[in-house]
């Protein structure tokens, strides 16, 4: 029988934290049963078409807006069915919720992670936080050094370990196809390099600066957007003002990132805020060099030989950045970088010294 490791979420929707809890879950798995439990229900399929209806790892609650002791007591039973050796909780709510009943199944260790602390920035959060902290006493990881330095300063008596975020580089990974190939099965123009940008569509992620960025470039140069939003209509109307239809292709949700990532040139996120981006160090593992804004966690998921970081909201600089990045040449590999510093299992091994320190080689 295999020890059992449990992750809480918020919710299954697209994200770093369930992109995070999913492949911890499929790399582990040889040596681990690991649940994920979401307290809001959602049609995951949706989503995440490579995961089969009503798999047995997954259980999602049917939580409503507001509190509800009811979750907790769900938890608490199926904790108490599981035994798990930790429950990994993800974001202050999933904290709460999955903390408190953790305690209350007699578990000995609760690993929380901190993705971001802008939420901390608002005092009723970062009071209630705090409150759980104490309460739960959980072993508080912070997700990149960006993270652990803004949960000091706003919670000085909280001290972070650092675990930064891996990737699967099995997963990730170049391919021997001819790129043209791939355009032409993507049913794109065979004549342009692509900048790519995996995101949601949504005003954080300032898409509009790399549509504006894109406009100063190369007419060969094209842009494929994975992603969908809320701003997808507006971002639509910019590219026809630009005059830019035959040059930005909108992709909407794509399953097979490795796909999408291999098709590029350059990987490019002009985010006004991040924590520490995943779809960047995806890229990476596939061999494609980076241009991110320099802002939260991107500086650590950059490989510093082949990738650039530019101020952001400012298109020209980011035009700039990215024309060198196209015109690089470098025997660097951004895969290097990925592979040893944000492999999953690194990051994984790191998790499991926190409690299992005799586990940890299982996971070679």
């Amino acid at each position: 029988m295999k020890p059992a490791i449990v992750h809480i979420v918020q919710h299954l929707k697209p994200g770093g934290i369930e992109s995070f809890a999913l492949e911890f879950q499929k790399v582990a798995s040889p040596f681990f049963d690991v649940y994920i439990i979401s307290l809001e229900r959602a049609n995951y399929q949706n989503y995440w078409q490579d995961i089969p209806a009503n798999t047995s790892f997954i259980q999602t609650l049917n939580k409503k807006p507001g509190w509800q002791l009811s979750i907790v007591n769900k938890l608490v039973k199926i904790l108490k069915e599981i035994k798990p050796i930790y429950v990994h909780t993800h974001h202050i709510g999933p904290l709460i919720y999955g903390g408190v009943a953790a305690r209350l199944a007699n578990i000995r260790h609760v690993i929380h992670t901190e993705h971001d602390a802008w939420h901390l920035a608002v005092k009723k959060r970062k009071v209630l936080q705090f409150l759980a902290l104490k309460l739960i006493n959980p072993i508080f990881v912070a997700d990149a050094n960006f993270v652990a330095e803004k949960v000091r300063e706003l919670m000085p008596t909280i001290e972070p370990i650092v675990i930064t975020n891996g990737v699967d580089v099995d997963k990730f990974k170049p391919v021997l196809t001819d790129k043209d190939i791939l355009k032409t099965e993507a049913n794109l123009p065979l004549n342009m390099r692509y900048i790519g940008c995996a995101a949601r569509l949504e005003s954080v992620k300032a898409h509009h600066i790399l549509i504006k960025a894109l406009h100063l470039l190369p007419s060969s140069v094209g842009l494929l957007l994975a992603g969908t939003g809320s701003l997808q209509n507006e971002l639509k109307d910019l590219v026809k003002q630009l005059n830019l239809q035959h040059r930005v292709f909108f992709l909407g949700h794509v399953v097979n990132m490795n796909n999408f990532y291999v098709l590029l040139d350059v990987f490019c996120l002009s985010s006004n805020n991040e924590g520490l981006p995943l779809s960047p160090i995806e890229a990476q593992a596939c061999n494609v060099p980076v241009v991110l804004t320099d802002v939260g966690g991107c500086r650590e998921a950059i490989c510093k030989k082949t990738g650039t970081v530019v101020k952001p909201n400012n298109p020209m600089l980011l035009s700039q950045a990215l024309l060198h990045c196209l015109k690089q040449n470098t025997e660097e590999t951004p895969r290097d970088f990925v592979k040893n510093e944000r492999s999953i299992k690194k990051m994984i091994r790191q998790y499991l010294s926190l409690t299992q320190s005799d586990l940890r080689s299982k996971l070679c």
